[in-house]
């Protein structure tokens, strides 16, 4: 959600604000010359670029997105961005667009959850393209139960015992197939523990 602040924020503050929106460790500095933001990354997966600590593939990611900026590393050997103001948009837009959209509708849908009654749901960015549906419940998996039940599956709990774990389990497998058919893209079931069922959903 963009908001007025936000807009009139300075290059500085809108890629530190964006940063820690998206989820991604980094500390926003403006270089003595006044011209350049240090982009300092402290590390995360989110980065496009599997060692965080590399100013190499940094370059090589630059370079391959045709952006006129440098990296290197600081004496921590966090890997730093110098980005000239004619870059910074377009920085900010690589690293992080994809991740705040995936933020944004992992609100949108814990909201629509709440609203509808399912408080016990939390809604977590997996990837960029996937959320993680956490529903924790002690009592039968009811709220399992009734996430089905408003997506149309009245009987999704006939003939379960969800008291045992395979129940768990086949309530599961079939919140799988309402929520595959209520997204229209795969969701995949995943039990960690006997006192929560996730699914996982594609965005």
């Amino acid at each position: 959600m963009t908001t007025r602040e936000a807009e009139n924020a300075s290059p500085q503050d809108r890629m530190q604000q964006s940063m820690d929106r998206a989820g991604l460790s980094a500390r926003v500095d403006v270089a003595d010359d006044q011209s350049t933001l240090r982009l300092v990354l402290l590390g995360g997966s989110r980065l496009p670029f599997l060692h965080f600590s590399s100013a190499d593939e940094a370059t090589t990611w630059l370079e391959n997105a045709g952006i006129g900026a440098t990296a290197d590393t600081d004496e921590d050997d966090n890997v730093v961005l110098h980005l000239p103001a004619g870059t910074v948009t377009a920085v900010r837009e690589l690293l992080t667009a994809d991740y705040l959209r995936a933020e944004d509708a992992a609100d949108a849908l814990q909201h629509a959850l709440h609203q509808a009654g399912i408080t016990l749901a939390t809604v977590t960015v997996e990837t960029p393209d996937a959320l993680f549906v956490e529903i924790a419940d002690s009592d039968n998996l009811k709220t399992g139960v009734n996430l089905g039940v408003l997506l149309g599956a009245d009987d999704i709990a006939q003939d379960i015992k969800l008291h045992r774990p395979k129940g768990m389990q086949k309530l599961a497998h079939r919140l799988q197939l309402v929520l595959t058919g209520a997204v229209g893209r795969g969701v995949f079931p995943y039990t960690p523990n006997p006192a929560a069922s996730t699914v996982t959903t594609a965005c």
